[in-house]
């Protein structure tokens, strides 16, 4: 399927796209949390101090489950992942705010049973307002929920790109492409099965 495959993603993206409204991208007075209310087990928030400082203002409880609780405010998610990926990263959060438009992957995480569960990840790109950061909202979710099989001991540097990216291209128009054949990729090329 291409783009959105969880209710939860496409309900979030709906609500970024009105928080936005003709604006190229919403900024932070936009965004209306009690919206967000039934989302947030799933929504991280990085606030984007520097080009390679992205700092964690809130772990969603549905990642720290991921990642076995250990609490990830405050740190810069650059120094969580691996080295080789960083500058990857760094250049696909550059190119979010510069064409201004929201994201979905679907990544997998192997898991405890030897195989691949696969994730809906969605970012969207927020301005700062006054005297604030620009943020990075996320969400991460297993597209057929959570079980004993996602659970992972897994690092950030385990993930590897499963098929599609959709993205936002705002005025009602959209891509799809295959996120593995782009070559400044955030995460390494998989070329087994699709989960």
């Amino acid at each position: 399927m291409a783009g959105p495959e969880r209710d939860e993603s496409r309900q979030l993206l709906k609500h970024w796209r009105r928080f936005r409204g003709e604006k190229r991208l919403p900024d932070q007075d936009d965004i209306r949390l009690d919206d967000l209310a039934p989302y947030m087990h799933y929504i991280f928030i990085y606030d984007v101090e520097a080009a390679d400082r992205f700092i964690v203002k809130q772990a969603s409880s549905g990642m720290l489950e991921r990642i076995n609780g250990k609490d990830l405010r405050g740190l810069n998610i650059l120094d969580l992942i691996n080295p080789i990926y960083r500058e990857r990263f760094i250049e696909r959060v550059q190119l979010i705010f510069e064409f201004g438009y929201a994201s979905c992957t679907h990544t997998g995480l192997p898991s405890a049973d030897g195989g691949f569960r696969r994730i809906e990840n969605m970012v969207f790109p927020v301005e700062n307002t006054a005297g604030g950061f620009r943020q990075i909202f996320g969400t991460v979710y297993y597209t057929d929920g959570m079980s004993g099989a996602g659970q992972s001991n897994s690092s950030f540097e385990d993930v590897v790109i499963l098929d599609e990216s959709f993205i936002d291209l705002g005025s009602g128009y959209a891509a799809v492409i295959d996120a593995r054949d782009l070559p400044f990729s955030t995460f390494p090329q998989y070329t087994g099965p699709r989960v």
